[in-house]
C-alpha cells in the first residue's frame, strides 16, 4: 500500500488558484480544493505528456474507463 504525505500545505495564494482568491487574512470557503503535492505517479506520467511535447487531441484509452468503472 502506497503512503501519500498530507501534513504539508502548499501556500497556492497569489497562483490563480479559485479557492484562494480571497483577500489577505480571509479564509477561503468556497470550494473544496486540495493543498497539497499531487501524487508521484500522477506527476510522473504529466512530466511524461509535457516532455513529448505535444498537446492535441486524442482519444481516451480503455484503461481510463476501466478505472472509472472501478
Amino acid at each position: 500500500m502506497t503512503i501519500y504525505e498530507f501534513t504539508t500545505n502548499l501556500d497556492r495564494r497569489h497562483t490563480n488558484s479559485i479557492k484562494w482568491r480571497v483577500k489577505d487574512g480571509e479564509l477561503p470557503l468556497t470550494i473544496a480544493d486540495m493543498d497539497f503535492r499531487v501524487a508521484p505517479e500522477i506527476e510522473a506520467a504529466m512530466q511524461a505528456k509535457v516532455a513529448r511535447g505535444n498537446f492535441g487531441y486524442e482519444y481516451a484509452p480503455d484503461e481510463y474507463f476501466t478505472a472509472v468503472a472501478s
